[in-house]
């Protein structure tokens, strides 16, 4: 008769066994929460720090304050008006005339955190372009002639449906179960939009939103600052396979899952690389062109770095591109030919009609002066679990007896006992 353990390990290798992993922040990631806060409202800054304040924290302290209260809901509010600014969290950083900060993605516990959806999606893109790719050129050319939505938001949905599943109930994106990521700090980053400025790719500028033009000097450029996790970071998550609807013969045979597409872990930690690589190796050759007004190299060296962590990286580790940043093409697969490419720019006006090169402009995350990195690149390991806090035993000589701190704190005057 088997065992109790041997019994759980049975049904983990049915069901598919969760595994723990972790989640380190190579480049800053953003994930938007569609909030900007406001200067004067949410944050006020100097020449050289960002004072934020939660609305949670401002509304305790107004709660204390009814002339102050009374002010703010009738509109009349700057946090420079306080009395007292709560503590919030402060940066060292100059934001300049930038007036607006994008906030980051938080949960119910304020905490920053990756949803596993942003996780889940990125993996999808890198599953929708292999099976893409494994189909023959006819096979494809049919395929794309069946996107016939107006809106660009739908354009993929007959693909989705015929490489992933026709419905929900039989999406191949249902045996894949990842889980949130919540993290414990956050960083403000400046960011500035590259922009091509010729049809061979070799100059740039930078973007000046207001004006619609780009200059060379990206002190007169355009900025965006953003919550963002910082490089090195680590949050923790966890990944499986539903190995029963993957693998048991009537839920193989109604969901008609394709066998060669995801086989194990293993199996998708190496598509998930070799994806990885290709955009790294795209997105060098796109950086190594430009010439005027000079090379990025700072950006081309953390280009290379990450090439050569993916090229080192442990059997169990895989590296991929999340959220805000990784443009169209990154967010569709970037399985298109030229001239397909070209078609659903004119449908959908993508880019500028007469430039060529698509996309023309990236993210790029500056330190201090110099641009150096692009967003959203994390490197996930596999049986990584979030390390134990251990608390120190404090030995009773140490313990602070409760009323001799009070009595340090305060005038306490001992009664006398009576005789």
């Amino acid at each position: 008769m088997a065992t109790i353990e041997e019994r759980i390990k049975s049904s983990k290798q049915k069901l598919g066994e969760k595994i723990p992993c972790s989640i380190e922040v190579l480049t800053p990631v953003h994930i938007g929460s569609g909030v900007k806060f406001a200067e004067g409202i949410d944050f006020i800054k100097t020449n050289n720090s960002v004072h934020i304040v939660s609305q949670a924290e401002l509304m305790k302290h107004l709660e204390n304050d009814p002339d102050e209260m009374e002010r703010f809901i009738q509109g009349n509010y700057k946090l420079t008006a306080l009395n007292r600014i709560p503590d919030g969290k402060k940066y060292n950083i100059s934001i300049g005339k930038t007036s607006e900060i994008n906030e980051f993605e938080k949960n119910g516990n304020g905490k920053p955190y990756v949803p596993a959806s942003s996780l889940k999606g990125s993996i999808r893109t890198i599953l929708l372009k292999k099976r893409f790719d494994a189909l023959s050129p006819s096979e494809q050319n049919n395929l794309l002639q069946r996107v016939t939505s107006n809106k660009k938001e739908w354009a993929s949905e007959p693909i989705i449906k015929e490489l992933l599943g026709d419905n929900s109930n039989k999406n191949l994106m249902r045996v894949l179960e990842i889980f949130d990521a919540e993290f414990e700090e956050l960083e403000l980053e400046k960011i500035l939009i590259m922009s091509l400025t010729n049809t061979d790719g070799t100059s740039y500028g930078w973007k000046q939103l207001w004006s619609k033009q780009n200059t060379a000097n990206p002190n007169q450029a355009s900025q965006i600052i953003a919550e963002t996790l910082p490089i090195g970071i680590k949050g923790y998550s966890s990944i499986s396979l539903d190995n029963f609807l993957y693998n048991d013969p009537t839920a193989k045979s109604t969901l008609q899952f394709n066998e060669n597409t995801l086989q194990d872990i293993q199996y998708l930690k190496t598509e998930i690389n070799n994806y990885s690589i290709q955009k790294l190796e795209k997105e060098k050759q796109f950086f190594e062109k430009l010439t005027s007004p000079k090379k990025l190299n700072l950006v081309i060296k953390e280009i290379d770095n990450l090439i050569n962590k993916i090229e080192s990286l442990s059997k169990d580790e895989f590296i991929l591109r999340i959220s805000w940043g990784s443009g169209w093409k990154g967010m569709t697969g970037d399985y298109l030919n030229d001239s397909w490419l070209n078609n659903f720019r004119r449908k959908y006006q993508l880019g500028k009609r007469d430039f060529p090169i698509f996309p023309k402009t990236r993210r790029i995350v500056f330190e201090d002066i110099e641009p150096k990195y692009l967003t959203g690149w994390i490197k996930i390991k596999l049986y990584d679990t979030k390390p134990e806090v251990k608390v120190s035993d404090k030995s009773s000589e140490n313990e602070v007896d409760p009323m001799e701190s009070l009595k340090q704190n305060f005038k306490v005057t001992e009664l006398k006992k009576k005789k």
